[in-house]
């Protein structure tokens, strides 16, 4: 090994990293395919955001965002209580909206 590593680093680095990365990416995958079929159609909360909701009940974003008339590329990471908030609006509503919007989209496909 020592032989190898004299004549070969740029490869044995590359190697080091490429089983990081596959660890990594596997670990992602694996917590993925164990966490979100258990919060498939998740009950709203004021935590979430409009992509974990979105996510959540298997529908796009943007659609969800048109609904609360909130610009997604501003807002992208604000949580719902934090945009019913500065919508003046109360988080039961905004729920309400949101489910609409959902129950229009699913109903779309």
């Amino acid at each position: 090994m020592n032989e190898f590593w004299k004549h070969h680093k740029l490869l044995v680095v590359g190697f080091i990293a490429a089983c990081v990365l596959t660890s990594f990416l596997l670990i992602s995958l694996i917590a993925g395919l164990v966490y979100w079929p258990k919060h498939r159609d998740a009950e709203m909360s004021g935590w979430m955001t409009i992509g974990y909701v979105a996510h959540s009940y298997g529908v796009e974003k943007e659609p969800l965002a048109d609904a609360l008339g909130v610009e997604m590329e501003i807002r992208r990471h604000l949580t719902l209580k934090s945009i019913a908030d500065a919508e003046g609006i109360a988080l039961p509503t905004l729920f309400e909206i949101l489910q609409t919007a959902i129950d229009a989209e699913r109903a779309d496909k």
